[in-house]
């Protein structure tokens, strides 16, 4: 009966069309672009912060972000029928950027001025900070391999990356002032928004075969980028971008604000009926 279930849910989104929603913030406002009509939502607003980063628990229905100028990490039921309603989930300093763990049920964010890299439980307890480094910024996890890889934004400027304990920290990339970290898991190729020089770059997860994917021709601009399905969706000033990951790509705008954007997320329909969904093997790599 459950798989019969399953499956009329199935065949009801493929009549439906599966509508795949791009979330992104500005200043104070999350908002929702449905990608099938081009029709823009507020889902919150108000929120009294920048909100450089966005990441979603699929297995309990919630989208994370750091208010960076509240000191806490929130969250809000995403979809919902209801009025959509942010909650705090826990305090951190000036957090910036964070990242969702799937298989272990962790939300990890980096804290730019203190150098922390912490964690916690979905179920808000167990805070633990894992390692001190220079002033941080982006976080991306390498779900495959169990590697959190993160940008040094302090005195030094290079991408890194340690265990999910905080340990064998190494770097990846040098002299690079990125603002925004993804992973492509068809190709499993990093890919990075250089700030200052609004490029937009690709290499192997070691740092080797460097490419350049993308110039959005804007300094200190560009800030969060979202890796899905081999398409990189990232920010521009006021516009939101979705650029396929290949060498000299190009790039087509989905839409246009009137407020700077700054992270940046894509959202699967498909994502809430698929358990644990993309990651249901992966405890073997803890």
């Amino acid at each position: 009966m459950e798989c019969l279930s399953e499956l009329v849910v199935f065949v009801c989104l493929i009549c439906q069309g599966l509508q795949n929603k791009l979330i992104y913030s500005t200043k104070n406002t999350i908002k929702e672009i449905d990608l099938r009509s081009g029709n823009v939502s507020v889902l919150l607003q108000n929120l009294r912060s920048n909100i450089f980063s966005l990441d979603c628990d699929y297995k309990n229905g919630y989208i994370y972000f750091p208010r960076h100028d509240l000191n806490v990490i929130s969250r809000f039921r995403y979809p919902s029928n209801k009025s959509y309603k942010e909650e705090d989930v826990i305090s951190a300093e000036q957090p910036i950027s964070l990242v969702i763990d799937p298989v272990y049920e962790h939300v990890y964010w980096t804290e730019r001025y203190t150098g922390k890299i912490c964690r916690c439980n979905f179920n808000r307890l167990n805070k633990a900070c894992i390692l001190k480094e220079d002033g941080l910024y982006a976080i991306t996890l390498d779900h495959r391999n169990r590697w959190l890889y993160y940008s040094t934004f302090g005195t030094t400027r290079k991408i890194r990356k340690a265990r999910l304990n905080g340990s064998e920290n190494q770097t990846v990339i040098e002299s690079v002032e990125v603002t925004g970290l993804g992973i492509d898991t068809n190709g499993w190729r990093l890919y990075y928004m250089i700030h200052d020089k609004g490029e937009l770059k690709s290499s192997s997860l070691n740092g080797t075969n460097i490419i350049d994917v993308f110039s959005t021709n804007k300094n200190r601009t560009s800030i969060g980028i979202y890796v899905y399905d081999s398409n990189i969706y990232c920010t521009n000033g006021t516009q939101l971008l979705k650029v396929a990951s290949s060498q000299a790509a190009t790039a087509y705008v989905i839409h246009a604000d009137t407020a700077l954007t700054q992270g940046v997320l894509l959202y699967d329909e498909m994502g809430r009926y698929k358990p644990n969904w993309p990651f249901q093997n992966l405890k073997n790599y803890g």
